[in-house]
């Protein structure tokens, strides 16, 4: 009991502060839910599978796939190496847009043009949309990070606790104290 005691008087007070007061009550309790781009990425693939999930999670078929689950694999992999957490928390400026756009665009177009037979791509309709589809939720994404956009809306949102320590009102430097050059 009386250990108990001294463990909890030995540990720093907590700080508690009003979470009403926090811009997180206001956004959500986890910044990791509201930069993760999964949910979108789980949209994208759906539409490949031409698949519709209503509210509840109930997934509904509106036709044929626009492509089989090599082509969907293949599609969704060169996709998700723009569109993560890590993009959507960077600092990308006015020029890396265009260029991974264009570095995305261009490997994605001969993937679906060299592979067209394999993934089981029916028309060039559908061959399209796989294309604008992905292409336009990586613009998004990357427009995210554009000049800091969610980091540096997430850097005001942070709440900072500082500590100060006090008691020691003696001025000068501490070579001056050990030397005994402080006032006295």
């Amino acid at each position: 009991m009386e250990e108990q005691q001294q463990n909890q008087e030995q540990q720093p007070p907590q700080i508690r502060s009003n979470p009403y007061a926090s811009p997180m009550y206001n956004y959500g309790s986890s910044i990791l839910l509201l930069t993760n781009p999964q949910n979108e990425l789980h949209k994208l693939e759906l539409t490949f599978r031409a698949l519709q999930e209503d509210d509840d999670g109930n997934v509904k078929n509106m036709g044929d796939p626009l492509m089989n689950e090599k082509g969907i694999s293949s599609v969704l992999g060169q996709a998700q190496a723009l569109i993560n957490q890590d993009t959507v928390m960077s600092n990308l400026d006015k020029m890396d847009i265009p260029l991974l756009m264009d570095f995305l665009g261009d490997t994605l177009a001969k993937d679906l043009m060299m592979n067209r037979i394999n993934y089981e791509i029916k028309t060039a309709g559908a061959r399209d949309k796989i294309f604008f589809e992905t292409l336009a939720l990586t613009y998004i994404t990357l427009r995210r990070a554009y000049l800091e956009g969610d980091k540096r809306f997430w850097k005001g949102s942070q709440q900072e606790i500082t500590t100060r320590v006090e008691g020691n009102t003696q001025k000068g430097s501490m070579l001056g104290k050990l030397m005994g050059w402080g006032k006295k």
